[in-house]
């Protein structure tokens, strides 16, 4: 189903982005990904040449115009067309400090690597999509942004408005042949999630882990391919009366009386 295409995965060095490079490119798929880390780019691009041997990978800050677009075109360039685009690139600092305390820059800097980040993506692979008359767009949003807990209320609202602004991008260009959704994923043990766990004790950590596992019907955490096949099946065929539309993939969050 994927073979021959060409998709561009920011955050593809690590997580779930490389779950889903790793899905794709096991299935023909060029994959470029991008991130800010050239040393995690290097590796995983090994890791994703076992399958797909003209897989790239360009360094890029989300948040740049500039990168986005040489990401964009550098891909273009290379291989003459974008089929997929899975934007996904994600960082959590400072998302939880009181909203008194919270500081403007941090502020900044998070509706930059939540939403700006997407909307830059989208505006240069939509460039190449029109033109094609066809594309898949896929983008990472969170179940912060349904929940809305307490202490993430600025990661919450750019999460929020990336599911916003896929909706409405989504109606703008379905008459083009392209599909654009939004994905929230609830907790999977990816590096981000184990940041959290990485400066508590053991009995902070198991405890933790207890309540993570608690928040949802299934009871645990889950695995990134988990997360990467949901995304598999929204970029593919199979998925193509599926449009606007925000998938949520979190085991089952609610309330559970035990």
């Amino acid at each position: 189903m994927f073979e021959e295409k060409v998709g561009i995965i920011t955050g593809g060095t690590s997580g779930i982005g490389l779950a889903t490079a790793e899905l794709l490119a096991k299935e023909g798929m060029h994959v470029v990904i991008a991130s800010r880390n050239s040393e995690k780019g290097e590796e995983a691009l090994s890791r994703l040449r076992k399958w797909s041997p003209r897989s790239l990978f360009i360094k890029t800050d989300v948040t740049n115009s500039q990168d986005v677009k040489n990401l964009v075109s550098q891909t273009y360039s290379t291989f003459g067309k974008i089929d997929v685009g899975f934007n996904n690139a994600a960082n959590t600092e400072a998302s939880f400090n009181a909203t008194h305390e919270f500081k403007e820059e941090d502020f900044d800097h998070l509706i930059n690597i939540t939403l700006k980040s997407v909307w830059l993506c989208m505006k240069y692979q939509l460039q190449v999509m029109t033109k094609q008359n066809s594309g898949v767009i896929v983008n990472t949003s969170s179940m912060d942004a349904i929940l809305c807990s307490a202490g993430t209320g600025v990661y919450a609202a750019g999460k929020s408005g990336v599911i916003a602004l896929t909706k409405s991008v989504a109606q703008e260009y379905g008459h083009q042949h392209i599909r654009i959704n939004s994905f929230c994923p609830g907790a999977f043990r990816t590096p981000m999630l184990e940041e959290r766990f990485s400066d508590l004790s053991s009995e902070e950590k198991a405890k933790l882990n207890e309540s993570y596992q608690k928040l949802n019907a299934l009871g645990r955490i889950g695995d990134p391919l988990e997360a990467a096949k949901a995304v598999k099946w929204l970029l593919s065929d199979d998925a193509s009366f599926v449009t606007g539309q925000n998938i949520i993939v979190d085991g089952g969050i609610g309330f559970r009386f035990e």
